[in-house]
């Protein structure tokens, strides 16, 4: 009984997350009057061996080459059967870095923060509620798609190309919080004949701030902090008058 009550105040402290909500067909800073900036981004491409770099990573937009870092991979089976790569997508906080993780290779870009001002984005890590996903599948016949994909331990779900279009998705949600840092793991799969255009075919993904997306939230200390303590003198009292 106790036990009950004692875990029953503590609950009162409790902050309820909502859903990420997924829109297809929708991106950072689309339209008007939306507005955002696109200010962490990873890039797989060229799913046939090329000679020139598989994987971008960096500040978008990173087709320019100042604003990247890059490694070439080796993607394809020689009968182009499906096969899929692990991959992450991470920003570390503490060591102010993107990493981008894929068969087994790490690419970083430092000092992420202080290189959005140089570029000359005006949003930072602070700013971050918003995260897209983009896969264009445009050799005919071939396949991309994305699944397993985990941000920072919610489920996003599987993300799927269509022949020759750009597909788009753009995921906000109040429990989204990146601003301290923020993981993204999932699962590419490559199947068929790629074109020897680098840019053909591509999976983006990109984090950033969208005015449609939620004010990233830091949590009250003091009104947790205060919420709690009046749980715990409730509590204190109870096992008072039960004594």
């Amino acid at each position: 009984m106790k036990k009950a009550l004692f875990l029953a105040a503590l609950g009162a402290s409790a902050l309820t997350a909502s859903a990420i909500t997924i829109t297809s067909g929708q991106y950072i800073g689309q339209g008007v009057p939306a507005d955002g900036q696109s200010l962490a981004g990873d890039r797989f491409r060229s799913f046939q061996p090329t000679g020139a770099d598989e994987n971008y990573l960096g500040v978008p937009s990173l087709g320019t080459a100042a604003n990247r870092v890059a490694q070439q991979l080796n993607w394809m089976n020689p009968d182009n059967s499906l096969q899929s790569f692990d991959f992450t997508f991470q920003y570390d906080q503490a060591n102010d870095r993107l990493a981008s993780t894929i068969l087994g290779s790490t690419i970083y870009w430092n000092s992420w923060s202080s290189s959005l001002v140089s570029i000359g984005k005006t949003k930072g890590a602070a700013d971050l509620n918003a995260f897209q996903i983009t896969v264009k599948q445009g050799d005919i016949g071939s396949v991309v798609y994305l699944t397993d994909m985990v941000l920072d331990g919610t489920a996003l779900g599987s993300f799927y190309g269509v022949d020759g279009l750009n597909k788009d998705w753009l995921a906000t949600g109040s429990d989204m919080n990146l601003t301290d840092g923020f993981t993204l793991t999932g699962k590419l799969w490559l199947q068929g004949a790629f074109s020897s255009s680098q840019e053909n075919s591509a999976v983006n993904l990109t984090a950033g701030w969208d005015s449609r997306g939620f004010a990233p939230s830091v949590p009250d200390g003091g009104a947790t902090l205060a919420l709690l303590s009046g749980a715990l003198m409730g509590l204190s009292a109870l096992r008072r008058k039960l004594a």
